[in-house]
């Protein structure tokens, strides 16, 4: 197993791997599959296609293949640019319990801190997703608010968890 940075060249690899996550999980994240699977273009194919050196994915392999995915986007505006957004969290679920997520992510925010100017990294999950949580506030990320009904379908609502983790905290050792 090992991780790095996917290339233009995995955005085959990255599509079949993030409409697999909308279908393996379709409460955990905020897209489903069928808006995305519709798309010509998914947000993170555009990244990797123009390589935008503020933005991400990390990918988790097990040989050649992609079964996990972290991505990073970083603010573009002037007042917001200390801060970068984990999002797209996902190991496939043949690989759960492996500690493959949590060192995914702990990739994941060591390249994105590796710009001096990243201080703050944000994140959201849904709230009933408590094993995610649980892997976040050991890495050092802490709950700053939480929001009833974030999202909806149909009738059902969930509920969102939003958490941060400062570079001084990963500085401090929490990493």
């Amino acid at each position: 197993m090992h991780f790095r940075k996917l290339t233009p060249a995995d955005s085959p690899l990255y599509r079949k791997v993030r409409l697999e996550c909308l279908l393996t999980f379709p409460d955990n994240f905020g897209s489903t599959y069928e808006e995305e699977s519709s798309q010509h273009e998914l947000k993170f194919e555009k990244i990797l296609r123009e390589v935008d050196p503020n933005s991400f994915l990390a990918g988790a392999f097990d040989g050649d293949s992609l079964i996990g995915l972290c991505g990073f986007y970083r603010e573009g505006r002037k007042k917001t640019r200390h801060r970068g957004e984990i999002v797209q969290m996902y190991i496939h679920p043949d690989y759960a319990n492996k500690s493959l997520g949590t060192g995914l992510l702990k990739y994941t925010i060591e390249k994105a801190l590796e710009n001096p100017e990243v201080e703050q990294l944000i994140l959201s999950l849904v709230l009933q997703n408590e094993k995610a949580g649980r892997v976040y506030e050991k890495l050092g990320f802490r709950e700053y608010g939480r929001l009833t009904n974030y999202f909806k379908s149909g009738t059902q609502y969930w509920d969102q968890r939003f958490m941060v983790l400062h570079r001084a905290d990963v500085n401090e050792g929490s990493i």
